[in-house]
C-alpha cells in the first residue's frame, strides 16, 4: 500500500517538475530580450561573433527546443554547462552546497529548539502577559523584512562595535580571506546570517505549535488522561506535544528546499557564498542552464519534503493510513 502511494506521488511530481522548470525558462527567455549571456565579458564583439556565440549557446533555436534538449540531458544526469564560464552546472551547485547547508541547517536547528518550548509556553499560559509578549515577538518575525533586519544587525554588531574598538562580528562571507577558515572563524561569520534566518523560522513555527497545542489540549482524551490522575507534565509532553508536532512536521518538510536554495535574501545581504546567492547572480546574467539547474534541484526537494512530511504523519499518528 505504501509503495503504491509513493509511486503515485512520484508520477504526479513529474508534472510539477515540468511545469516549474518550463515557467522558469519562459520567464527568463521573455525578459532577456536580445541580451546574450556572457557578452559583457567582451563588449567589443562583432555582430557575426555574437551570432556565433548565440549558436554555440543554443539561443538561436526556439526556446521549447532548448528546453527539450535540456530535459533530455537532465534525464541522463547532465545539468549542462554555465553560459557564462562554460563550467558544469553541477560543479557550481556542489561547490556552494556545503555553505548553504551550513547556514540553513543551523538556522532550522535553532528554530526548532526555540520554537517548540516557546509554542508550548504560549499554549499553557494562554492569555497571560507571557503569551502576549511571545505573540508580539512572533508577529515581529513575520513583519520585519529579512534584508532590513540583516542590515540593522550588520550596523550594530559589525560597524558600530568595530568603531568603538569592541569585539565585532564579520558582516559578509563564510570565512575570512586571510588566515581564516577554522572553526571559530566560520562560527563568527555564521552568527549574524543564521540569526536572521532562524528568527523567521522561530516566529512561524512557534505560532503553529501554540495553536496546535491549544487544540490538542482541548480534546477529550486529554481530559480523560487528567481525570485518571496522570501528571500534568506527562499529559502535556507525552500525549499533547506528540500530536501537536504534526503541523510542525509539515512546515519543516516544506523547508527542505531551503537546505539547498537557502535564504536567498539572507545570502545576498551577508554575501554568503551559497546556492541562493548563486541563483540570484546568474539570473541577473541570464545564465539559463545554471538557473534551471538550481530550480530543478529545489523543485525536487520541495516534492521530497512534502512526501517526507506525509510519511512522517504515520509515525506521529498511527491513525493515519495511506491509500
Amino acid at each position: 500500500m505504501l509503495a503504491k502511494y509513493v509511486a503515485r506521488r512520484f508520477l504526479a511530481s513529474l508534472v510539477v517538475v515540468l511545469g516549474v522548470t518550463l515557467i522558469t525558462l519562459v520567464l527568463m527567455d521573455r525578459t532577456r530580450g536580445t541580451y546574450v549571456p556572457g557578452i559583457d565579458l567582451n563588449p567589443a564583439l562583432r555582430p557575426e561573433d555574437i551570432a556565433r556565440l548565440r549558436a554555440d549557446l543554443g539561443l538561436d533555436r526556439p526556446f521549447y527546443i532548448w528546453y527539450l534538449t535540456w530535459i533530455w540531458g537532465v534525464v541522463h544526469g547532465d545539468f549542462g554547462r554555465s553560459m557564462i564560464d562554460g563550467s558544469t552546472v553541477m560543479s557550481h551547485i556542489l561547490d556552494r552546497l556545503p555553505n548553504t547547508l551550513e547556514l540553513t541547517g543551523t538556522a532550522i536547528l535553532i528554530g526548532i529548539v526555540i520554537a517548540i518550548p516557546v509554542g508550548v509556553i504560549g499554549a499553557l499560559r494562554h492569555g497571560s502577559k507571557a503569551d502576549h509578549t511571545l505573540t508580539v515577538v512572533s508577529v515581529a518575525g513575520f513583519a520585519v523584512p529579512q534584508f532590513w533586519m540583516g542590515l540593522i544587525l550588520i550596523l550594530i554588531f559589525s560597524v558600530t562595535l568595530e568603531q568603538h574598538g569592541l569585539p565585532w562580528l564579520p558582516s559578509s562571507g563564510a570565512y575570512s580571506a586571510v588566515n581564516g577558515g577554522d572553526f571559530i572563524d566560520r562560527v563568527e561569520h555564521l552568527i549574524l546570517p543564521a540569526t536572521v534566518l532562524s528568527f523567521f523560522y522561530m516566529s512561524t513555527w512557534s505560532r503553529f505549535i501554540r495553536s496546535s497545542m491549544l487544540e490538542v489540549l482541548s480534546q477529550d482524551y486529554i481530559r480523560t488522561a487528567r481525570a485518571k490522575g496522570m501528571s500534568e507534565r506527562r499529559v502535556v509532553y507525552l500525549h499533547g506535544l506528540r500530536n501537536a508536532l504534526i503541523p510542525l512536521v509539515t512546515l519543516i518538510g516544506l523547508e527542505l528546499p531551503g537546505l539547498v536554495s537557502g535564504g536567498l535574501v539572507v545570502e545576498v545581504v551577508f554575501g554568503w557564498p551559497g546556492i541562493g546567492k548563486l541563483a540570484f547572480e546568474r539570473a541577473l546574467q541570464y545564465d539559463y542552464t545554471t538557473v534551471m539547474g538550481v530550480t530543478f534541484f529545489a523543485t525536487m526537494l520541495v516534492i521530497a519534503g512534502n512526501l517526507l512530511a506525509d510519511l512522517l504523519y504515520g509515525v506521529l499518528d498511527p491513525r493515519i493510513r495511506y491509500s
